[in-house]
């Protein structure tokens, strides 16, 4: 445990070094996800669902904030219906407008939940969304993971019934818009996944906040126990066949998923838990303390041991010339002795 606490260590650091390049990173990521979403399920344009074009659109909204990015795939979105069908472009229009109304007003800084919900579709694990969101959300995440979660069931929508939308052009607009929307959300398959996911997020949300032990995980298991039994009586309510794998591998997913964010957001040490009690003019109180676990990242230092020396650069006919003035200085010294022994 230990040793992935140090991990973790090494990752919030180089987080905090390199925060802007990851974010930008990840935006690029969820933008090309995004589109490729659109593409794969409503790509009537060829232009537009182009793989140099998503690529291009990504890269675009990797640029920008946020926000520019869901802004962009809602005019994707609309720009791929409208080649199909007028009246379910303008049903598509009135929806994203109460979406964007909605969350101005009540949850301006969820607006990224409108792209993330149809890529976890997209993926197979859209419980993940609901199981972490009421881990380190609340209640108030309902309204965007209702409005993704209609997204993606729009976009469903207008794929299924593509030939019928086009024979429906030649009917009045009004009358074929007030048309496409009560089928739309006459869909009970998206209400029972909209329900689902409500109960699923309060149940994990309700369950954290108690002051239990291992409170985390708990909340963990009941959401996902919740989230299958409610998916499970809601689809045989109302008649519709369910893929139980699907079902059990997404809830797998979501654990896994849970269980990286219990490390990074509540890493305690339930057995040193402490009680402390104490009082005012008012109130008792009994406070439960759990701490945190951390460990400290080990700095690793370079120690020189041994310093490769300078050397220069050894010339040949500098050696040369030096062992020929050597020779000559002992030649005269030898003929200085001579002289000298033979005046004795």
């Amino acid at each position: 445990m230990s040793k992935i606490l140090e991990i973790k260590g090494y990752l919030v650091k180089y987080y905090g070094k390199y925060s802007k390049i990851i974010d930008k990173v990840w935006q690029f990521i969820l933008a090309f996800l995004t589109f490729t979403y659109i593409s794969k399920n409503i790509g009537f344009s060829a232009v537009i669902s182009n793989p140099i074009m998503t690529v291009i659109l990504s890269v675009i909204c990797m640029l920008l904030p946020m926000p520019v990015t869901v802004l962009v795939a809602t005019f994707v979105i609309l720009f791929q219906i409208l080649n199909v069908s007028l009246g379910m472009a303008i049903v598509a229009f009135g929806l994203f407008v109460i979406f964007y109304a909605l969350y101005f007003r009540y949850a301006p800084d969820k607006l990224f939940l409108l792209a993330v919900i149809p890529v976890a579709f997209m993926l197979e694990i859209p419980v993940v969304i609901p199981i972490a969101l009421g881990l380190v959300g609340g209640p108030a995440y309902i309204l965007p993971i209702s409005a993704g979660t209609m997204v993606h069931y729009l976009v469903q929508y207008v794929k299924n019934n593509a030939t019928f939308l086009e024979a429906a052009e030649q009917t009045e607009l009004l009358e074929q818009s007030v048309q496409h929307a009560q089928k739309f959300l006459m869909n009970p398959d998206m209400w029972c996944v909209i329900i689902a996911f409500a109960v699923t997020l309060l149940l994990v949300y309700g369950v954290r906040k108690l002051s239990v032990d291992y409170s985390w995980e708990i909340a963990m298991i009941a959401g996902v126990l919740g989230n299958i039994n409610v998916m499970a009586y809601g689809y045989i309510i109302v008649g519709i066949k369910i893929s139980y794998l699907s079902l059990v591998l997404g809830s797998i997913a979501a654990i896994v998923v849970a269980m990286i964010m219990k490390l990074f957001f509540f890493s305690v040490a339930y057995t040193r838990t402490e009680y402390l009690q104490f009082e005012d003019d008012e109130y008792f109180y009994h406070v439960k303390a759990v701490p945190k676990v951390s460990v400290a990242i080990p700095e690793k230092t370079v120690k020189t041991i041994n310093e490769r020396q300078k050397t220069g650069v050894i010339d040949a006919e500098q050696v040369k010339k030096l062992e020929k003035s050597k020779e000559e200085e002992s030649e005269i010294q030898r003929i200085i002795e001579q002289e000298l022994s033979q005046e004795k």
